[in-house]
């Protein structure tokens, strides 16, 4: 099924990114994790793509599929030419995947420069007109933001963006992770002023610890609100800082929920623990259905 569809039914969804292995040594986590949240009822997932284990990510959207019954997308990005990003797409659509996330991909390392591998694939919405335009049956994601990219000249130059994507033939977007609400609304209600139309879902990350705030922080432009700043600085060890994240995305799952977002979307960065903390709050709260 596409995932615009389960968007647009009428109750939130609950979703969850998994990052695909960087080796072998991480299979065994991610195959926990992926089990163990299975059990609570999401309505998809996605597994993010890294060019060095590329097939471990096509390999592991299809055995979610088959084997959780959960519908599954995989990510895509620009790290392919176009016969390999082909080869790729009709991979996908024989072995029955119904969904991908267009993206354009990050780059190296923080301020280095984004190479594209194929000109003609520099931009995710270049590789969302490529799905469109080779008469793909995929549903068709893709990724905006609610702040200022590192990359981006201002925020104006981020709504271009995801206009130009949206354009170009995404059916549904998916943020950066935020930590301020009042970002997202921002976002939503200037994208239905101008007709974008297309469902928007909020990215969550509750907070793991203190070195993982830094790194998202700086690859996302996400800004830290002063008082969850505050209450981090304050924490002695990163277990007090997680307790902390696990509360702060609660409050902002329940404000989002209030307003009729089409869905939550967390990233799991492949751990279960807290995204069962938060699932539970919210469904004790009656927020969510069991």
């Amino acid at each position: 099924m596409r995932i615009a569809e389960l968007l647009n039914r009428g109750r939130p969804t609950v979703s969850f990114e998994f990052m695909a292995p960087r080796d072998e040594s991480e299979v065994e986590l991610l195959e926990r994790t992926v089990a163990t949240l299975s059990g609570h009822a999401p309505d998809w997932v996605s597994v993010t793509y890294r060019l060095r284990t590329g097939e471990k990510t096509l390999e592991l959207v299809t055995r979610i599929k088959r084997h959780y019954h959960i519908e599954a997308m995989a990510h895509l990005t620009c790290a392919n030419n176009r016969d390999e990003t082909r080869r790729i797409l009709n991979w996908m659509e024989r072995e029955g995947i119904a969904n991908v996330l267009a993206l354009r991909g990050d780059p190296p390392g923080p301020g280095e420069p984004f190479q594209p591998v194929d000109p003609a694939l520099a931009h995710g919405s270049d590789l969302v007109k490529f799905v469109r335009g080779n008469g793909y049956r995929l549903g068709i994601g893709a990724a905006c933001s609610t702040e200022k990219h590192p990359e981006s000249p201002d925020l104006e130059q981020e709504f271009r963006y995801m206009r130009l994507k949206v354009d170009s033939g995404a059916d549904f977007l998916i943020t950066q992770l935020f930590f301020d609400n009042r970002f997202y609304f921002d976002l939503v209600a200037r994208a239905r002023a101008e007709g974008i139309k297309v469902p928007i879902v909020p990215g969550l990350m509750p907070i793991p610890s203190r070195r993982s705030l830094a790194f998202v922080t700086q690859m996302s432009g996400a800004s830290v609100p002063e008082v969850l700043q505050r209450a981090i600085d304050e924490q002695p060890d990163d277990e007090g800082i997680r307790n902390i994240g696990v509360e702060h995305c609660i409050k902002q799952c329940a404000e989002l929920l209030e307003a009729g977002v089409p869905g939550l979307h967390f990233y799991t960065f492949n751990r279960a623990r807290a995204a069962i903390q938060i699932l539970g709050a919210l469904r004790g709260q009656q927020m969510l259905a069991s």
